[in-house]
């Protein structure tokens, strides 16, 4: 697909151009320094320019109604780590902005539109067959806009589904996305430090989290993981491909060069997961489903 150089510098532009997010506590100037760079690199912007190409034609719920500031009042400040304070995407306040939130939906539709037939939602009903019939606490970690807890709540209707992310704006979309499911609650609080107790959760997803964090929290996350399951429980892990995050250069992705050296298989086996079994649901991303073993 080949895209007129007119259009990559409106985009460019706009991206650039983005006024500053209402989380405050963000480095705007930095994070802005950051987008130009990663905009300014040499690296070809083919595959950022399809899915912004590809996001104007998805549907999504209309938002208009969403009143950000009554509803950003109701969640207490979280002290985010660094890492987490990256302009993730190339969106100025990353996942801590209205646009980040109101955009995920169309996004993963996007970039999932040719990958699976029924796109990112196909996908997620897919990951949500992985989850046995008699889990009756499930934690979606770092659920953003709960998209796959909700598909989750819809298949184990028997089941409490907690979608749990660090992002207020997160929250507020899914919030507005999946009103119909009594079975869903959510939790904000960051993926690496959920005060849960040890060994409480049946099941546990965690889809698109890991490449977006450096190696020393994945490890932490994956820790936590081993402690709040319990034993015997389920862990269903999704992520890109490597090549495949590394290809949409233009959105920026801290983390990038980490991810291009993982090992799923690896990774969950030195967490201390047992009976691996991988799957595919659609061919730019790889799952991963692990057990913690069950008790002597």
């Amino acid at each position: 697909m080949e895209i007129a150089a007119t259009a990559i510098d409106k985009v460019l532009t706009d991206l650039v151009s983005q006024p500053d997010p209402r989380w405050k506590t963000l480095a705007a100037d930095r994070q802005r320094k950051q987008i130009q760079a990663e905009l300014n690199s040499s690296a070809p912007k083919d595959g950022m320019m399809r899915v912004m190409t590809r996001m104007q034609f998805q549907e999504a719920p209309d938002l208009v109604e969403i009143d950000w500031e009554s509803e950003l009042a109701t969640f207490e400040q979280i002290k985010y780590p660094q890492y987490y304070l990256q302009p993730f995407h190339s969106v100025l306040g990353g996942y801590l902005s209205e646009r980040a939130a109101v955009g995920n939906r169309v996004a993963m539709e996007a970039i999932l539109e040719n990958a699976h037939p029924r796109k990112s939602l196909g996908v997620r009903e897919e990951i949500a067959q992985l989850f046995p019939e008699d889990a009756r606490q499930i934690l979606d970690l770092g659920a953003g806009i709960g998209d796959d807890a909700a598909a989750i709540a819809r298949r184990l209707p028997n089941a409490t589904v907690t979608a749990w992310e660090a992002s207020p704006f997160m929250i507020i979309v899914g919030r507005h996305y999946h009103k119909a499911l009594p079975n869903l609650r959510r939790q904000h609080g960051l993926a690496e430090k959920t005060a849960l107790p040890d060994n409480s959760v049946d099941a546990l997803n965690m889809t698109y989290l890991l490449h977006e964090c450096p190696d020393e929290i994945k490890q932490l996350i994956l820790a936590e993981c081993w402690r709040i399951l319990s034993p015997g429980g389920l862990l269903v892990v999704t992520d890109a491909l490597p090549g495949d995050l590394y290809s949409y250069r233009g959105f920026f992705e801290p983390y990038k060069e980490q991810w291009l050296k993982i090992d799923p298989d690896k990774l969950l086996r030195e967490a201390g997961f047992i009976k691996l079994k991988a799957y595919q649901f659609a061919y730019s991303t790889w799952t991963r489903v692990g057990s913690k073993p069950a008790a002597a």
